[in-house]
């Protein structure tokens, strides 16, 4: 009665030793591409494709339809890309973004950051689009005059969080109507609507029929799988209004927390940020600083991480590097790359919980 429980019991352990034994082999097996990409996308990384220094600052407009301009300090540049960076509610303020946004003028782009909308609650969500508009188009009429042929128009990245990816979404789709640039490329980052900071008129969507987005246009939409009051519904909700773009065209990436030796790290709503103190400018009636002095590094603060460098400012840069002129990033839209799932190692090497790939369309 005894030899067919044992024989159960030695297939049973003979099974779970041929798991360890291929778990263990399947890792080991990862281990050095980890190694490779946790290299590839480190902070020191980063900082060294920075090709320029300091940085020009210009403000154009005051108040909600105020602009900041950031371009590499040089002399006789010309074609450079355009990013457009369309900020989240009450983030008027550059700096929660500063250290992306001199990663990106280091790199080589003209950003433009609008401010959008007055102080606190006072302006309507349902004005924010043509306040962008306009301060967008000053600050380009002003860079045709003192800066001519300094930016490509047609290399120009939209990106957006929160809020600022429905104002993305509104210019993609109502290209001609607004008059600035059509895009080559959409990043949307914890995408928001009017309804999640107002009520009543002023709550009504502004993104626009997504539907109706052209479907040649690259959109990788990411969020922290933690926000589950803004950015997770509304990521959810617009891929699966995008099925008419090829999969090799859109992508959605969900980012989750992740805790080692009594470290965490949250994928919040406010994940993407990484706040750099130099592109503090709290009050869009004041006068700019002329010229931001580079840095080695990054500011260090609690938001700028894994999540950053191996997700936000991955997929940000690599599809500003196509904007630019670079082979297409097919590795970004590609079902399961390791890629998009891998996050970068812990201090002890252990690797960071894996993203998460989501496609409504299948």
């Amino acid at each position: 009665m005894n030899l067919p429980t044992t024989a159960t019991h030695l297939r049973v352990l003979l099974s779970l030793f041929l798991c360890v034994s291929s778990c263990a082999i399947h890792a080991a097996n990862h281990a050095p591409k980890n190694q490779e990409l946790a290299n590839k996308y480190s902070p020191a990384a980063w900082a060294a494709q920075r090709k320029y220094t300091d940085i020009a600052v210009i403000s154009v407009g005051e108040g909600a339809k105020r602009a900041y301009v950031f371009r590499p300090d040089e002399k006789n540049l010309s074609n450079l890309p355009l990013v457009l960076f369309m900020h989240g509610w009450r983030g008027t303020s550059p700096k929660n973004f500063g250290s992306l946004i001199d990663l990106l003028v280091r790199r080589g782009a003209v950003v433009i950051y609008p401010v959008y909308q007055e102080e606190g609650d006072k302006t309507s969500p349902q004005f924010v689009t043509d306040y962008a508009a306009t301060s967008i188009k000053a600050a380009l009429a002003m860079l045709d005059l003192s800066h001519p042929g300094l930016v490509d128009k047609n290399k120009t990245l939209y990106w957006g969080f929160s809020m600022g990816a429905s104002i993305s979404l509104n210019f993609a789709l109502n290209q001609q109507k607004s008059g600035i640039p059509a895009p080559r490329a959409l990043v949307l980052v914890a995408p928001g609507e009017p309804h999640h900071v107002a009520r009543g008129a002023d709550a009504a969507p502004i993104a626009g029929r997504i539907e109706n987005l052209q479907a040649d246009l690259p959109v990788f939409i990411v969020s922290g799988a933690a926000d589950t009051s803004i950015g997770v519904p509304t990521a959810k909700a617009w891929t699966a209004r995008l099925c008419h773009l090829p999969r090799s065209h859109r992508n959605l990436l969900l980012l989750p927390s992740d805790t080692d030796n009594g470290n965490r790290i949250s994928a919040g709503h406010g994940s993407p940020g990484a706040p750099d103190s130099r592109f503090d400018f709290p009050d869009a009636n004041a006068v700019t600083p002329a010229r931001i002095a580079a840095r080695e590094g990054f500011e260090s603060s609690g938001s700028l991480n894994q999540l950053d460098f191996y997700a936000y400012w991955r997929i940000t840069m690599a599809l500003f590097n196509y904007v630019a002129g670079e082979p297409y990033p097919t590795e970004l839209f590609t079902p399961q790359s390791v890629e998009n799932s891998f996050l970068g190692l812990w201090p002890n090497g252990t690797p960071y919980a894996s993203a998460i790939e989501e496609d409504p369309c299948k």
